[in-house]
């Protein structure tokens, strides 16, 4: 279920697209009310609040109670439907009874059309009965009312979810259960976990022994040890290396990209970098002699919301045209960063691209011989200046119509994994409540 959260709202938003006159309010219903109830989830998992993403909160959860009636005729229960189905039992033989008594003064049309009539009046009462009968008067419905008051009195709700212990019950049994030998199993998983919990212990007694000047000092030993930084930021991380990628042509070979495009590219992207001793060569003849290592995977440290020193590794792909895992070519989509904030309106400076090519390129005509980690991406445009589509509550990109549309890129400027939905022809929907930071940053 939480999976199913963070893609329904686009997933609808598609489902729903260009309803006609008579569907339109249905579906902005529907759409509304899914949406605020995904809003107020995430809100919910915030592991800090302000008054500010409070009212939010609240106001989102306003939302969907007062549009979740769309959703009415889906909540009958089975001693509702067996009720229904009763009722209309006993009515029809009641019209059954009435009708065979005045059959002889009707003619062939009037029954006939008698018999539509007591059809249509039979499926009204149904439908009274049901929509009276469905309700949303259930406990996981009403304790959400109370999210808003617990956060002002105990402050987080995270510290009372229940993955703890279900972690919990993982770490402490199916491990050790994994690594018995299934005979005794209890005393070998109390004594695996016996193990793991003291080694914990051990590492974390370590980190706060004294520190001088860059070394841990054991006492009473005289040992030193050089101590490295508890949260180090991880760097991004190309692999998978390619064959037969080292050079140039043969990369665009592999990939099924046109030579002379990757050389105009990276011509661009030269003129686009500082000059000094590092750069290319700005000659295509000798860009064509650097040698080159070709990569099928980069690995994406991104920070968690409102916890900067973890991160979660998002690995995007690209196989080119060559089949992922035996199934299709996997080229990921990607938020790269090519301005400033104030660019692209709700984007706030970030574009949608897909990945076409990741590689490192080493210059060695120069004294340093540095190595350029690159990525070659096809951008998209945001419709509407980027600005979000109201009756969907997301934003729209489509192909780039005027301009290039391909570009190198450093590895720095890839800041995340972008999920994106089809939406009619060279359009996508972005789907911005995927994660919490993608929905802090772009709502």
């Amino acid at each position: 279920m939480r999976n199913l959260g963070h893609c329904i709202s686009a997933i609808l938003a598609f489902t729903l697209l260009n309803p006609d006159s008579s569907q339109y309010p249905d579906f902005k219903s529907a759409l509304k009310c899914v949406t605020a109830l995904v809003d107020f989830t995430l809100m919910a998992q915030y592991r800090s609040h302000t008054p500010d993403t409070l009212s939010y909160m609240e106001s989102y959860l306003q939302t969907f109670h007062w549009t979740k009636d769309i959703f009415l005729e889906f909540r009958t229960s089975k001693a509702t439907w067996a009720q229904a189905n009763r009722q209309d039992r006993e009515l029809r033989e009641v019209m059954a009874d009435q009708g065979a008594k005045e059959v002889h003064h009707r003619t062939i049309a009037n029954c006939r059309l008698l018999a539509d009539q007591e059809r249509v009046e039979r499926s009204d009462r149904r439908a009274d009965f049901i929509r009276r009968e469905n309700h949303f008067n259930f406990i996981k419905m009403h304790y959400m009312t109370h999210f808003a008051s617990n956060v002002r009195r105990f402050r987080s709700i995270s510290m009372y979810s229940t993955v703890i212990g279900e972690l919990a019950h993982k770490d402490q049994i199916k491990d050790g259960s994994r690594r018995s030998n299934k005979n005794e199993a209890t005393l070998q998983i109390l004594s695996h976990y016996g193990r793991q919990h003291a080694l914990g212990i051990r590492l974390q007694t370590i980190e706060p022994l004294s520190q001088v000047e860059g070394v841990i000092v054991v006492e009473d030993s005289g040992m030193e040890m050089p101590t490295v930084p508890s949260h180090s930021t991880p760097h991004r991380v190309l692999k998978a290396c390619m064959k037969n990628t080292s050079m140039l042509t043969e990369l665009c070979t592999v990939l099924d990209i046109h030579y002379s495009n990757m050389i105009e590219e990276i011509l661009r992207f030269i003129r686009q970098t500082a000059a000094d001793d590092r750069r290319l060569p700005a000659d295509p003849a000798e860009l064509g002699l650097l040698p080159v290592e070709g990569f099928a995977q980069l690995e994406i440290p991104v920070p968690d919301f409102q916890e900067t020193d973890r991160f979660q590794i998002h690995r995007a792909r690209c196989t080119g045209t060559k089949a992922f895992r035996n199934g299709c070519s996997s080229n990921d989509w990607l938020w790269v960063q090519t301005g400033g904030e104030a660019n692209y309106e709700d984007l706030r400076g970030s574009v949608v691209a897909r990945l076409l090519a990741l590689f490192k390129i080493r210059n060695i005509l120069s004294e340093a011989a540095d190595v350029h980690r690159v990525a070659l991406v096809r951008t998209l445009d945001p419709i509407n200046g980027g600005r979000f589509h109201i009756p969907s509550g997301h934003i729209r990109v489509g192909n780039r119509i005027k301009g290039r549309d391909m570009r190198i890129v450093s590895i720095g400027a890839m800041i995340g994994q972008a999920q994106v939905i089809p939406s009619g022809e060279k359009q996508w929907i972005v789907n911005h409540r995927i994660d919490l930071r993608t929905f802090n940053e772009i709502n």
